[in-house]
């Protein structure tokens, strides 16, 4: 199989088709001509990453690939963020696509077969020597010179709908003297969760300045928009990947020179750290998407009448005021997917093994009451969302999105069901959970890249707030505090908590505690100190919940693949 993966490659909304478009085709073309090309390779089947070397045998593929780029860059034009993409789909199955299938390996068959709706298509161009049969807002005039140039029979572009809304599959088919190449790939619309650890701000009125410190590693992609501020006493901080940033402030508050970094942190990033200008800043401005993606969500989520009355319609769930949410898979008689609380009433969902057919059982307030419904896995509350189970843990099965118009609060530690199994204890449904060592964040993130489905959004206008304690806490999740924080309750009372690890991502308006420390020994003694590691599923789109906050009129290229 041979792929190629530009690293997520990003394209930004332009209205000008030509800059857009065709500017990329000669890119593409000039980078090809050297034949080889140094990549990075997606495995399909569980999305593990391998760096190796792709031989581009012919032209034909190169056009193939050119005219690929045409396709993506015209569905950028057509990303409507949380809602995916702005087409209408057809329901058939383009004559061409057995024999597009028939050339594919095994491991990208299996990958359509449980990813791709192959009869769900839209033909974004389609062109030979006599027709053009296009999109009416499609730059056809470029691309038909690029045709005429090139000597082609015809030029078919055409996009497929996928299981998830936030992607789709983009097949481009090129023919010349009875010869076919094919160039493939997934996109998405951009995801804002592409950092471990992104901020606005660092330092807050509400809380001031908050340190990275000793013992703390920082596992994945890092930006904020302000200086970090580092206490050394002790040791540094880890940060294993590069460091967007406007720079290093010491304790005193004072700006460190670049000559001096490596004596506040380690930078293992390569490179190790990115100094942001005006412009960087400017282009990934978390809070302005804040409206957009309120407003959106509401079309993907109805209240319990609605479901009860037309339960065919796939949806979420939305409560107006505060709920309670817990997830419960797999842990004995009590087991559920999720059920959300709201005063004496419970509303129940079970959805394995076959989302998103589920059953909603309502029950407390009245009589029980059971619907078959398809769920998306979004929970919607005008209020705040608590998670809080039967114990101290929460282990869920799925992809689920919380969106809070308050705040969203955590007392219990966040599992998925099969991550929990394979890699903890039972010790982590009571107070006193294990740490993770740096030895062992590595194997559960090996572990969860291979073999883990679910996925959790943690989606809060406000804050994301651990409202209890629990030692060596652990959350898998991507979590968003669109105007506040993510930051942990009575932060600096009673003694160390111990570790906070968090695998998947945190961007937050700015900076929230989550602990105390001694300056002049970098000891934790109120609190947590910080383990954050990047899911790195999310650089695929592997297993993305519906309802993950995405920004209109971008798009992500996740996985490229030729095919003759």
């Amino acid at each position: 199989m041979k792929g190629i993966n530009p690293v997520t490659m990003e394209n930004n909304n332009r209205s000008n088709y030509k800059n857009g478009f065709m500017i990329a085709i000669v890119l593409v073309f000039l980078s090809i001509a050297s034949v080889l090309l140094l990549t990075v390779y997606e495995i399909i089947g569980n999305y593990r990453t391998n760096a190796v070397r792709m031989s581009v045998s012919s032209q034909l593929e190169v056009d193939a690939l050119n005219t690929l780029n045409t396709g993506i860059g015209y569905m950028r034009t057509k990303s409507a963020g949380v809602l995916g993409f702005n087409v209408t789909f057809q329901s058939l199955t383009p004559t061409w696509f057995n024999d597009f299938y028939g050339k594919l390996s095994q491991e990208w068959k299996n990958f359509i077969n449980t990813s791709v709706l192959r009869n769900s298509h839209f033909t974004v161009i389609d062109i030979t020597d006599s027709t053009n049969n296009s999109q009416g807002d499609f730059p056809v005039n470029e691309l038909r010179t690029y045709f005429n140039d090139r000597k082609l029979s015809r030029v078919t572009i055409s996009v497929f709908r996928m299981n998830n809304p936030l992607k789709v599959f983009i097949v481009s088919r090129i023919e010349k003297n009875n010869q076919t190449a094919y160039a493939y790939g997934v996109i998405t619309s951009k995801l804002l969760n592409q950092y471990v650890y992104f901020t606005n701000r660092e330092t807050s009125s509400t809380f001031g300045t908050i340190y990275f410190k000793s013992g703390e590693l920082i596992d994945g992609p890092m930006r904020t928009h302000d200086y970090i501020n580092i206490n050394n006493a002790g040791g540094v901080p880890v940060f294993t990947s590069t460091v967007e940033f406007l720079g290093i402030k010491n304790p005193q508050g004072q700006v460190v020179p670049e000559s001096q970094y490596s004596n506040f942190a380690n930078l293992q990033g390569n490179p190790a750290y990115r100094i942001l200008n005006n412009d960087d800043i400017s282009r990934l401005d978390f809070s302005s998407i804040k409206n957009d993606y309120k407003t959106k969500l509401q079309t993907l989520v109805r209240d319990y009448s609605a479901i009860k009355a037309s339960p065919s319609v796939l949806s979420g769930i939305k409560f107006t005021g505060d709920v309670i949410v817990s997830f419960n898979h797999g842990q004995g008689g009590s087991n559920y997917d999720v059920k959300i609380s709201q005063g004496t009433t419970d509303y129940i969902i079970t959805w394995n093994p076959s989302p998103p057919n589920a059953t909603l059982r309502k029950q407390g307030g009245g009589s029980a009451e059971e619907t078959d419904i398809l769920f998306n896995g979004i929970i919607s509350a005008t209020g705040n969302i608590t998670v809080d189970g039967p114990t101290a843990l929460s282990t869920y099965k799925g992809n689920y999105t919380l969106f809070a118009e308050g705040d969203i609060i955590l007392k219990d530690r966040i599992i998925p069901y099969n991550t929990y199994t394979n890699k903890f204890t039972a010790n982590e449904h009571g107070n006193n959970g294990d740490p993770v060592s740096n030895a062992q964040v590595q194997d559960i993130k090996n572990f969860v890249s291979s073999n883990e489905t679910s996925s959790l959004n943690l989606v809060a206008i406000n804050n994301v707030r651990i409202g209890q304690k629990l030692d060596d806490m652990k959350i898998f999740a991507s979590i968003y505090a669109f105007d506040g924080s993510f930051q942990v309750d009575g932060y600096n009372t009673g003694s160390s908590a111990g570790q906070l690890f968090v695998l998947g991502s945190i961007m937050q308006n700015y900076r929230g505690p989550v602990g105390t420390f001694n300056p002049f020994t970098g000891q934790t003694t109120t609190g947590y100190y910080k383990t954050y590691s990047y899911d790195p599923r999310i650089l695929t789109g592997a297993y993305q919940p519906d309802g993950t906050p995405t920004k209109s009129g971008t798009i992500s290229l996740k996985v490229v693949g030729i095919a003759r």
